[in-house]
């Protein structure tokens, strides 16, 4: 079955379970608008920070320099705003907070209050900014940024005493794990959703029954296959499908037969076809099958080789069997008309006697 466009798989893809690469991309996609919210209010906050700590005291460090930082800071706003590749979110991030951290330490450096006066600021930031570290490696720099880049150095330049100590350490600790649980209890919860957006998927785009496309998916994609074919110029066939006397199986045995029949083809269409091939249910025992890069005589040799696949299975006692009607692309630029052309071959093949395979004129 054809997942995508660009890509084709047989095998129908694992229920709910997003691969780790595609659980990478899509925590990236959603970490975009978060790291550009928290690029401004870093921007803002220390701003703030800075003109309220203008306000409120002395300071040994020039306001020119306290105020540095707003610069990069501003720069990497921009760059937020303009590159929004993923992959660039870690890093602006991660400069963010390395810009915020040192501009905390400049305003507390040869301040009266020391330590004091910036405790609560080391203490919010990394509880602030643990949303955006989704990626471990990126949550490990970011707590050894909060942890040492910003008090450091304080802490070297002007030694506290043993309760000013006390309180850093104590404080940062509780910072850092209170970052740690929230941003794990979000990185699960976005692994939920995921799984649930990827279960949602499957059930729109694959017939639980079958294993093969539904209807609406199998058309979205052979549209992408039949524009591709007209643009290379290749050969391309289409194969209707139908289980003979299927009403008479069900009248018989019940629906539970008739259902592992339907699946039991399904399997079939599954295994006996390339991975380029688009494999649909079109609508109870009918499917549809898109094969790209085969011409009449190919595709008619594959439909015979399903039809004999299929006789080898029984259901409820009896053998089963399929009429396929085939028709290759003649000069159709539209869906429709060649499905209708596969369509009335599959009428022939009922007429003449089914359990056959009839080509299209």
């Amino acid at each position: 079955m054809r997942t995508s466009p660009a890509t084709a798989s047989n095998d129908p893809p694992a229920a709910g379970v997003p691969a780790a690469g595609a659980f990478e991309q899509a925590l990236e996609r959603r970490l975009g608008p978060v790291v550009r919210a928290l690029l401004w209010t870093a921007l803002g906050g220390y701003l703030s920070f800075v003109l309220g700590g203008q306000l409120t005291g002395h300071s040994g460090v020039p306001f020119w320099l306290r105020l540095a930082p707003c610069l990069p800071l501003a720069l990497l706003v921009v760059l937020g705003q303009v590159h929004r590749a993923p992959r660039h979110y870690g890093a602006l991030g991660l400069a963010a907070l390395a810009w915020l951290e040192l501009g905390i330490f400049l305003n507390g450096y040869a301040r009266p209050e020391g330590l004091a006066w910036i405790l609560p600021a080391y203490v919010v930031v990394p509880i602030a900014a643990s949303p955006i570290w989704l990626k471990r490696r990126h949550f490990v720099a970011a707590a050894v940024i909060c942890a040492l880049l910003g008090p450091l150095p304080l802490l070297v330049l002007e030694p506290a005493g043993r309760w000013e100590l006390f309180q850093y350490l104590n404080y940062m600790v509780i910072a850092l794990v209170v970052a740690a649980v929230l941003n794990g209890y979000q990185v699960r919860l976005i692994r939920q959703h995921l799984e649930l957006e990827q279960q949602l998927r499957l059930r729109a785009d694959v017939d639980q029954l079958t294993g093969v496309a539904t209807r609406v998916r199998f058309l979205e994609g052979a549209r992408h296959l039949l524009i591709a074919a007209i643009d290379s110029g290749a050969p391309l066939a289409v194969l209707y499908v139908d289980a003979d006397h299927f009403k008479q199986l069900n009248d018989a045995h019940g629906h539970a037969a008739g259902d592992a029949a339907l699946a039991s083809m399904g399997r079939i269409l599954r295994e006996n076809l390339r991975g380029d091939d688009l494999i649909g249910r079109i609508g109870g025992e009918e499917f549809a099958v898109l094969l790209p890069g085969l011409d009449g005589v190919a595709a008619r040799a594959t439909a015979e080789r399903l039809r004999c696949a299929v006789m080898q299975v029984r259901g409820a006692g009896q053998a089963l069997s399929i009429s396929i009607g085939v028709a290759a692309r003649n000069h159709e630029t539209s869906l429709e008309p060649l499905l209708a052309r596969a369509d009335q071959a599959l009428s022939a093949a009922k007429r003449g006697g089914r359990n056959r395979v009839e080509m299209a004129s």
